[in-house]
């Protein structure tokens, strides 16, 4: 079953621009909506055809920046350490594009694709706080850590969560982060409906999931727990997604995963829980010298009136003039990166969905995807940053990541 997902979510590509998100049955929206239908609710888009008949508990594990290509590799290289996790059903499944975490943990947790939702990237423009703004942390570019949460707290997300919709089936919702982003604003928006606690380590982790696993069967609720682990992405921006310490961060944590929780389960347990794994996007390699770095002193700046949104494997544009930008960025640049314009963009759906005009202007005139594993980086305050593992665009290690049923 999987090669033939496989190869669906492969054939689902424009040659030269990459893989396109697989909306329609394969994504990890769809992921989300399958949960949703295991307790009897309506989803928002196609439920993924998971084999597996409905369960009275879910848990759904996210390992940030998990590519499927490196997951299967660690199995092969690893199938005797991980024994039970070989016995498992897996499949593929695409991103969102961007194929980055503060747009792809929202489409995960409202079930809802990002033209639906309109967190459309890292770096987005909001016309009415006249800003670039980070989207993890809610704050200016340029200074002043978290100052817009409280109006984005209130005004961000206008769609449900997916605790919300199953709190209204009667599900007990609870989720699993880290401590140290427990209290930040994506982190609050994205677990409205849902009791929420943090944890420092895996096999802290692990053991509140049993422990609350084990008091929601001891009062007869169903349940759903989401679990998110950011290792394996701070790793691969570090020392890149061809590095042994990004493919070992990815085995030790299905190591503990297996130990500390899989053979934990009862027989019993088993019988009426279902546990999900995925990730919100690949990793990909892009070195330093594939890097193509521009600052407001470049004559790029002079077509633009802000600096690019977006991030480094992909960037939003707000030209001046689209003609004149278009024909600056083809003649300089059409060896490095594909410019669509947002109305191309939403043509070939990369979005999930036409985005309507409040969020049309977050990304402004263009989409710039990178080509190969080139990247483009902007000098937002003093200096470049670089980062050997990238994502955001539509490569192949991006895009597909793993699906895990147990």
């Amino acid at each position: 079953m999987w090669r033939d997902i496989l190869k669906e979510i492969y054939n689902n590509k424009i040659e030269g621009l990459g893989i396109l998100p697989h909306y329609n049955n394969y994504s990890i929206v769809n992921i989300s909506n399958w949960i949703i239908k295991n307790f009897d609710g309506k989803p928002f888009h196609k439920p993924y055809p998971i084999p597996i008949s409905p369960k009275k508990h879910v848990i759904l594990i996210l390992i940030d920046a998990m590519s499927y290509d490196t997951f299967k590799l660690v199995l092969k290289e690893k199938k005797h350490e991980l024994s039970l996790i070989n016995k498992s059903h897996f499949f593929p499944a695409t991103s969102v594009f961007p194929s980055t975490t503060a747009n792809a943990i929202t489409s995960i947790v409202t079930g809802k694709t990002p033209a639906e939702h309109g967190i459309l990237g890292y770096i987005l423009y909001f016309k009415e706080l006249g800003s670039l703004v980070n989207m993890i942390d809610f704050s200016p570019l340029y200074g002043g850590n978290s100052v817009y949460e409280p109006y984005f707290i209130n005004n961000l997300l206008n769609v449900s969560t997916i605790y919300e919709e199953l709190n209204k089936l009667g599900v007990k919702t609870f989720t699993h982060t880290h401590s140290d982003i427990v209290g930040s604003g994506l982190s609050k928006i994205h677990n409205k409906g849902s009791n929420i606690k943090g944890y420092k380590s895996p096999i802290e982790l692990f053991g509140m999931i049993y422990d609350k696993l084990q008091e929601y069967r001891k009062n007869n609720d169903t349940s759903f727990q989401f679990a998110y682990y950011a290792y394996v992405d701070s790793i691969g921006h570090k020392y890149g997604a061809r590095d042994h310490k990004y493919k070992s961060q990815i085995f030790w944590f299905l190591k503990m995963l297996q130990e500390e929780l899989l053979k934990k389960l009862s027989p019993e347990i088993r019988e009426d829980t279902v546990i999900l794994i995925t990730a919100d996007h690949g990793m990909l390699e892009s070195p330093l010298q594939k890097e193509i770095r521009f600052s407001n002193e470049d004559e790029i700046s002079n077509y633009l009136w802000a600096p690019p949104g977006g991030e480094m494997r992909m960037m939003y544009f707000y030209t001046k003039s689209k003609k004149e930008f278009m024909e600056y960025f083809n003649s300089n640049y059409k060896d490095y990166g594909n410019l669509l314009s947002i109305e191309e963009s939403e043509k070939i759906n990369l979005f999930g969905g036409s985005l309507n005009n409040d969020f049309k202007k977050r990304i402004g005139d263009f989409t710039m995807i990178a080509k190969d594993n080139y990247s483009f980086v902007f000098k937002y305050g003093n200096s470049f940053v670089h980062l050997k593992g990238k994502h955001g665009g539509l490569s192949y290690r991006e895009m597909i990541v793993p699906l895990i049923a147990f």
